[in-house]
């Protein structure tokens, strides 16, 4: 009002929480004032004020969209001023650099909390929780959405408004709470955590296959096929060597020239031995890895595969 600018909010949860506001009375906004995003391009810039979420750089949000120009009605342009009213909360700091780094890209002055003294919690303050209770009046209460020292000092401030002991219950992930119309109490524990879906199988991937899948993503496979006469334990055929994700193909001919020697001189000394197969795939198994590593710092998978006809 003070500098004569129109107010557009922007995205669908901030706009019901505004109209709530204003219904409410916490907001006292002037008829006229705001107007709806689709005539934004109708009011000159320096005559506009867009009021939108996207403070932690979500991917959908407006303000993300405004920055990436991937917005259908209103994109930032060079000129605009950008106030964001919060610090990134642990974790999502890069979505938010990448939101202020496009925001830039494009021409913005970004006002945040790493060049000035800018910030508003999403989090209610104690009185405004107690505010919260007083208003709804639970029967129960279960306090959620914090660590668990602050769930515990919510119980107490429930307690304070007058919820009784027996009706208050702090709990933890695992934890099953049994209510029904005149109690509430603690039930048995139940498995908790991550599940994985993995094609059609849901919570059945052991944490060694992650482990293996990892291994793959980060150094590759080399695999190290051979034939052995079951009779005299002669080499018939191989070793061969195949790789994949562990070095550029028109790098990896001297490398794997090398693992394959290892490979021959470990079958070698097995042979010499009569060791058994099993002996003889962890011997080649050892080599070749060796032999790879020293080269290459990397310690791919390595599967020897040991055929006797």
């Amino acid at each position: 009002v003070q500098f004569d600018r129109r107010v557009a909010v922007v995205g669908r949860s901030l706009q019901q929480n505004f109209k709530t506001a204003r219904e409410l009375g916490f907001l006292k906004v002037p008829e006229g004032l705001t107007i709806p995003l689709e005539e934004a391009d109708r009011i000159a810039p320096s005559r506009l004020l867009l009021l939108t979420a996207g403070s932690q750089g979500e991917p959908m949000s407006a303000l993300t969209r405004f920055a990436a120009q991937r917005h259908p009605v209103v994109n930032v342009r060079t000129g605009d001023w950008v106030v964001i009213s919060a610090r990134p909360i642990p974790g999502n700091e890069r979505m938010v650099h990448q939101t202020v780094n496009n925001l830039y890209r494009h021409g913005a002055r970004v006002f945040y909390s790493e060049v000035g003294n800018v910030h508003v919690t999403g989090h209610a303050q104690r009185d405004e929780l107690r505010e919260m209770l007083d208003a709804v009046r639970p029967r129960f209460f279960i306090p959620v959405h914090g660590e668990y020292r602050q769930l515990l000092q919510h119980s107490e401030l429930a307690r304070e408004a007058g919820i009784g002991d027996e009706r208050v219950v702090v709990v933890e992930d695992g934890e099953a709470v049994e209510l029904d119309s005149k109690s509430i109490q603690r039930g048995e524990k139940v498995s908790t955590g991550l599940v994985f879906v993995d094609g059609l199988g849901v919570g059945d991937v052991e944490q060694v296959v992650l482990r293996d899948r990892r291994h793959l993503a980060e150094d590759g496979i080399l695999v190290v096929t051979l034939a052995l006469d079951r009779d005299t334990g002669s080499l018939r055929a191989g070793p061969d060597l195949l790789s994949r994700g562990v070095i550029e193909p028109e790098l990896s001919k001297g490398l794997m020239a090398d693992a394959k020697r290892a490979a021959m001189e470990a079958i070698r000394k097995m042979r010499e031995t009569h060791a058994d197969v099993n002996l003889l795939q962890e011997a080649i198994h050892d080599a070749v890895s060796k032999t790879v590593y020293k080269q290459t710092r990397r310690r791919p998978m390595v599967i020897p595969v040991v055929t006797e006809i």
